[in-house]
């Protein structure tokens, strides 16, 4: 064995602990990177404790009900989900396999679900053999090293070492479904919302706008404690309680287009608020981006010119 290779062995985690190590990266998850793995959740906890031994560096933040990379454990996934995609190439290159290209993209539940997936179909009938993986996570993935190709992100269109296209701006109204609305007492004042089962959507790691700030920012002052009749972390949840019938929900624009076109939804009071911030798709500015990435992003903005 040469130096070199000894030198590597040394330096170089086992296989074993980087496969542990991209998969719970990858979902941010103990247990689903142990179900996709099919192994334990402290297979996988053990695993990655050795492996933050051996390096002495933390790789995740523990916190009580999420988990989230390190800097350190950014730098590492990059290297690792690029190595492994590299490694695959390579290998249906010698197996004489043709290669698909992979579009990886994140976006939230809600836009996912309600507006995302309706376009693809479209976009598919230009790039038919285009594989898409459509991650949807609690937290909004760091956009340059979590080796995601597109984001649509609301924010403020400055992010570091990114290009960002403004799609849309963000713009909130009440919403419940027809029942809800026909069993209830009318809505003629935005204050008369005070006299309604409330839905609050409290997101945990991003800022959304709430019952109370919607309520200020319309004029309304918002009381020390508002009526409540469900609260949830995700606002796809929101929308489908809404949808159920538990009260009036927040909802945002374009996301809630289609339930309305459905009659899933009717707007509770026709009252927007249009906050400044708007959505954007957003791709890395590394000179390796991928050509896939920019073509993707250029015809969903091109949906949005004009509006």
């Amino acid at each position: 064995m040469s130096h070199d290779s000894q030198s590597l062995r040394r330096t170089i985690p086992s296989l074993h602990s980087l496969i542990l190590f991209e998969a719970a990266a990858r979902y941010l998850n103990f247990s689903k990177a142990a179900a996709e793995l099919s192994i334990t959740q402290p297979a996988v906890s053990h695993g990655i404790r050795q492996l933050e031994s051996s390096l002495g560096h933390a790789l995740f933040v523990r916190e009580r009900r999420a988990l989230s990379l390190t800097t350190q454990g950014q730098r590492l996934y990059s290297a690792v989900s690029g190595g492994f995609a590299s490694i695959a190439e390579t290998l249906d290159d010698i197996a004489g396999m043709p290669r698909r290209d992979t579009l990886v993209i994140s976006a939230s539940t809600v836009m996912a679900t309600e507006w995302l997936m309706p376009l693809l179909p479209e976009f598919r009938q230009v790039h038919p053999d285009l594989m898409i993986d459509l991650r949807c996570l609690d937290r909004d993935p760091a956009m340059t090293t979590s080796n995601i190709d597109v984001h649509i992100r609301l924010g403020d269109g400055n992010w570091p070492d990114c290009d960002a296209i403004p799609l849309w701006d963000e713009e909130i109204l009440p919403v419940c479904s027809p029942a809800y609305q026909a069993k209830s007492k009318p809505l003629s004042l935005t204050s008369d919302i005070l006299r309604h089962r409330l839905i609050h959507y409290v997101d945990p790691y991003r800022f959304r706008i709430g019952w109370a700030e919607w309520l200020r920012a319309t004029g309304v002052g918002a009381p020390p404690t508002l009526p409540t009749s469900l609260q949830v972390n995700d606002s796809l949840v929101a929308m489908k309680a809404a949808e159920n019938g538990e009260g009036i929900a927040l909802g945002w624009r374009p996301l809630i287009d289609r339930p309305l076109r459905e009659n899933r939804l009717v707007i509770a009071i026709d009252r927007t608020l249009k906050t400044g911030r708007r959505f954007y798709v957003v791709t890395p500015s590394a000179p390796n981006r991928r050509k896939v990435a920019l073509i993707f992003r250029d015809w969903l903005a091109s949906r949005f010119e004009g509006l």
